[in-house]
């Protein structure tokens, strides 16, 4: 079953398979729980909430293609969806600190690629800045015809952390509008170094 995300001419679509993990490796793992909002996820849903575990393409995918799909060690995606709210995170974890860092540079490099499109009224656009969390960050608005979210993208060593909602951003990016996702990608990037050889 597929069920549209989110607004933008390039959203991105939840498939429901009820798998939340992806190991190809038993060097590093993301162990249950491990998610900030994985216990809410596995609450009883309200009669209005969504929620869905499962490993999938990253979360910030302007072009619609693939960045930061080789390599990967572990995955998982909490994805959140109730009426007009949604939510997401997302955690990779790589198998080194240079296949990280290359899907971090897959994500800024098609940012640029695909920083607009679609038809009126249709169209979609993306701006993003350099944030100071973790070893790399970004925080990105995404402007559509249905809506705009703030996303925020974290490398902590061989890992990324990626942080969506819906809300309120304007295109100058003001960090006050970023304040819940900058709160939980630094978090998250807290809580990466904990698991093992990720940051070592």
């Amino acid at each position: 079953m597929l069920k549209k995300l989110i607004g933008l001419g390039i959203a991105a679509t939840v498939l429901v398979t009820g798998a939340g993990e992806a190991v190809a490796s038993s060097s590093a793992s993301l162990p249950k729980g491990f998610l900030l909002y994985e216990a809410k996820a596995a609450a009883p849903a309200k009669s209005w909430e969504e929620w869905n575990q499962l490993s999938r393409r990253l979360e910030i995918n302007p072009c619609q293609r693939n960045p930061g799909a080789k390599n990967r060690v572990a995955a998982r995606t909490i994805t959140y969806l109730a009426d007009v709210d949604h939510l997401i995170e997302q955690v990779v974890i790589y198998r080194s600190k240079t296949a990280a860092r290359r899907a971090f540079n897959d994500v800024r490099a098609d940012l640029k690629r695909c920083a607009t499109g679609g038809t009126k009224p249709y169209t979609f656009a993306y701006r993003w800045k350099k944030t100071e969390i973790g070893d790399e960050a970004l925080r990105i608005g995404g402007f559509g015809f249905e809506g705009r979210f703030r996303y925020v993208i974290v490398r902590k060593g061989k890992a990324l952390a990626i942080y969506v909602k819906d809300g309120n951003v304007t295109k100058s990016l003001k960090p006050s509008h970023f304040s819940s996702v900058l709160m939980d990608a630094r978090t998250m990037t807290g809580k990466l170094c904990s698991l093992p050889g990720v940051c070592s």
